[in-house]
């Protein structure tokens, strides 16, 4: 199974607008959260899915654009992999960028 081609909103939501408000110091939040759709265009996106193996076990592959940011933002932070998990859980910022506010 290929994974998916990612398609999140590009305007902003009310709450996504009042956690951009907060972010003093962190701007590559901000810049990611309103470029992701233009760097992460489909073109880029099918590029980024062939370095998936096509198979049917196991879950439904993340998108790869998603993937790419985590990592981004991984590096941009200097975490580790565990780290990485924990803020996409309890960091409203890593949130905002990956789609998944509401999760």
């Amino acid at each position: 199974m290929r994974p998916p081609l990612w398609h999140p909103p590009i305007e902003l939501s009310e709450t996504e607008a009042l956690i951009i408000k907060r972010i003093k110091r962190a701007k590559l939040f901000t810049f990611l959260r309103l470029n992701r759709s233009f760097i992460f265009n489909d073109e880029f996106q099918e590029q980024l899915a062939t370095i998936f193996k096509d198979s049917t076990v196991g879950q439904g592959p993340v998108p790869p654009a998603q993937i790419a940011l985590a990592i981004i933002l991984q590096a941009y932070l200097g975490i580790s992999d565990d780290e990485v998990i924990e803020e996409m859980l309890m960091d409203q910022r890593w949130q905002l960028v990956l789609d998944c506010l509401a999760l």
